[in-house]
Order: C-alpha cells, then structure tokens, then sequence
C-alpha cells in the first residue's frame, strides 16, 4: 500500500495501479527491461493491473517477468471496458495511467490519473481527464515509488 496525504486536498491508501500497456508502459510494443524492474519494484508496494487492446498481438509475451494481472480487451468500446476494471477496483484505492484516447474514461475512475506523454503521445481527451501529466513512463512510476513528489503538484 501506497500512503499519500495531499494538503488541503485529501488523504489516500493506494492498493491498486492500473497500467495501460501500448505508448504508456510499452513503446512500439515492448516493455524495456529497465521499466520492467520499476513496475516489479512498485508491486511489492500496490496490486498491479495492465489493460491492453493487444495491438501488436503479443500482450501476454511482452509482459513475461512482470508481477501483474494482465486484462485483454477485445472488440470495440475498449474505453468503457477499461472504465469499468477500474470501476471495480474501487476509485479511492487505486492510480490509473496511460496515455490513448480510450484511457480518458478510465482516469476518471481512479483516484490519480497520471498521463504519459513518451515518444508515442498522450491523446487530448486523456489529458483533459488527468491528475498529473509526466513525459515518461518512468517519472510516473517513480512518483508512486516517491509519493511525496506528488504533494507539490496536487495540493489545494
């Protein structure tokens, strides 16, 4: 679990992250070893999910060695089925990122939405839907890690 106090905001225990895998987690369809060891390093900490449309079609390969549940979203309204495995993990407790079009419905669900910008882009309505917006997936990761970074961003 994850404590973050927000002054003048509010206070939070983060169980669960909930990843979006194509341009946040992975580039062109591939997980660097480097933020695979930053993600298992964050599950000792909090319940980690990755949500996928799977659009390179190696989703369960790519995500070999990384201590995560992994979902695969098939067939369209991909936007409202990612809302909807956050939707269960309970908004309070969980931290949504990513970076698509389809990931701004499931920012609004969680209790942090960090966007990912990286060499792929973050979509406007995603951005629009976000908490905290970072250029890479590492600072995402590493302010979960340090979540006093967050104070300064996120107080009221």
């Amino acid at each position: 679990m994850i404590k973050i106090t927000i002054p003048g905001n509010t206070e939070a225990v983060i169980n669960n992250v909930v990843f979006d895998m194509n341009g946040t987690l992975a580039e062109g369809g591939v997980i660097s070893d480097h933020v695979k060891n930053l993600v298992n390093d964050l599950s000792k900490l909090v319940n980690i999910y990755i949500i996928t449309s799977d659009t390179f079609g190696s989703a369960k390969q790519t995500v070999k060695g990384i201590n995560a549940k992994l979902f695969i979203i098939e067939g369209e309204g991909s936007a409202d089925k990612k809302k909807e495995i956050v939707y269960k993990l309970g908004y309070s407790e969980t931290v949504v990122i990513g970076n698509g079009y389809n990931d701004h419905a499931m920012f609004k669900q969680g209790f942090i939405g960090i966007g990912v910008i990286g060499s792929e882009g973050l979509a406007l309505k995603a951005a629009l839907h976000c908490d905290i917006i970072v250029i890479k997936i590492e600072d995402a990761i590493n302010l979960l890690l340090n979540p006093e970074r967050m104070i300064a961003t996120l107080r009221n």
